[in-house]
């Protein structure tokens, strides 16, 4: 047992594990910029994440998946319940609160979905195998459609980065350019009448149609079925978009096309945005200097200890503080990705890349946010952002897989 217990120490890739130490307790110091009272309480949570990584390595990769199926069945039934006993917090009914203690169990199905992904791939290969990739959509779908439902949108949009853990398993490039298509139409026909945007569909494949040649009758039918999908899904895009967002949705996605520092934003839909770029470009190239931002020591960006601590990296670090950042968060990232990729086992592969995948979205997603480039969908910055139950989430994820990584990799005993 102790000689197994120095093996597993030994192999543990301590590398993944000093940046992730570097960004939790660089992320405290930010946020102690924002709020010294939020950052007390985030300490605490970073010293509890310690235990869950104690509790994690006690148990052997095989255990994790057996009790796969248990844990995604139990995520289900926490989500449908939050929407009888949950707490309604800024429009979203999407978490408990027991006294001062309060869980996002969106938090909880990135974990379990990731391993019931990893669950499933294992055993069943989705290339060219329709029953398999059936399984696996329904296994997205429940969750974040029952995370949509709450509302919560940002966590929902985050399943999104599955596709590429598929991609890597063999799926169609095809299915991706669909969805991001799918997501820039619905974009546009919130923005163009239908109408134009149908007909610019129409002339496009007309235009395509003369391009190819020795059009099957299946190519035919199928392109014709694409095009009729693509108008019904603009055509019912505005009446979604009208009847089925919250207001502030609505707000923060179409300030996207709107001027912030106009005055009739400024104060209201554009002012998180607003002055989360004054901070970023005040901070110009090398920051103002720890704790020495005025727009933080202002609190005039709301939510800044969450969505918007990034603009405080900005404002305090600079440009080169910013870009450090993204490069450590990068070199996060690749170094799960190269983790993912010497698995021996496929459940290890899958989980990795899965691990790897949320962590690229969150970021891309919440870098976008803060500049003006993405709406403000409540995506938090991995290990910076104030929460405990994003910070439990992105760790037990990565030392699950860290787990999985230092165990022997002919097997999952």
């Amino acid at each position: 047992m102790v000689k197994r217990n120095k093996i597993l120490f030994r192999n543990i890739d301590w590398r993944i594990v000093v940046i992730y130490m570097i960004m939790i307790f660089f992320g405290c110091m930010n946020l102690y910029s924002v709020s010294p009272e939020k950052a007390e309480k985030q300490l605490i949570w970073i010293l509890l994440s310690f235990f869950f990584i104690f509790i994690i390595f006690l148990f052997k990769p095989i255990h994790y998946k057996h009790i796969t199926p248990f844990l995604f069945l139990f995520t289900l039934f926490l989500l449908i319940g939050v929407f009888f006993f949950g707490k309604n917090v800024n429009g979203s009914k999407s978490w408990y609160v027991f006294g001062s203690i309060s869980f996002q169990p969106s938090e909880l199905a990135k974990i379990s979905t990731s391993l019931m992904i990893a669950h499933i791939m294992s055993q069943e290969n989705i290339e060219n195998n329709n029953k398999a990739l059936l399984h696996i959509s329904i296994i997205l779908v429940l969750p974040s459609f029952l995370i949509l439902l709450q509302p919560d949108p940002g966590s929902s949009i985050v399943f999104s980065s599955f596709l590429l853990t598929l991609y890597r398993e063999g799926l169609s490039i095809s299915f991706i350019l669909y969805f991001l298509f799918y997501i820039l139409l619905f974009v546009v026909s919130i923005n163009l009448s239908p109408c134009i945007v149908i007909l610019f569909l129409f002339i496009s494949f007309i235009f395509f149609f003369f391009l190819k040649k020795n059009l099957s009758f299946i190519d035919l039918f199928f392109y014709i079925f694409l095009f009729i999908s693509f108008s019904v899904f603009s055509f019912f895009s505005p009446f979604v978009f009208q009847n089925f967002f919250k207001q502030h949705h609505k707000d923060r996605i179409n300030i996207l096309f709107q001027n912030e520092f106009d005055r009739k934003y400024r104060d209201n839909v554009g002012y998180n945005l607003l002055y989360s770029k004054t901070a970023i470009g005040s901070g110009k190239f090398f920051g103002k200097g720890y704790q020495k931002g005025t727009v933080t020591k202002g609190k005039f960006v709301p939510e800044q200890h969450t969505d918007y601590i990034f603009c405080t990296v900005g404002e305090e670090w600079g440009f080169i503080g910013s870009v450090i950042l993204i490069i450590f968060y990068l070199l996060f990232i690749s170094r799960i990705y190269f983790l993912s990729e010497r698995q021996k086992n496929i459940f290890g592969r899958i989980f990795g890349y899965s691990v790897g995948n949320i962590l690229f979205i969150h970021l891309i997603i919440n870098l976008g946010m803060v500049m003006g480039l993405f709406p403000t969908i409540g995506i938090v910055l991995p290990f910076f952002s104030y929460g405990g139950s994003s910070l439990w989430s992105f760790t037990v994820l990565l030392f699950i897989f860290i787990r999985i990584d230092a165990s022997d990799q002919t097997s999952l005993i």
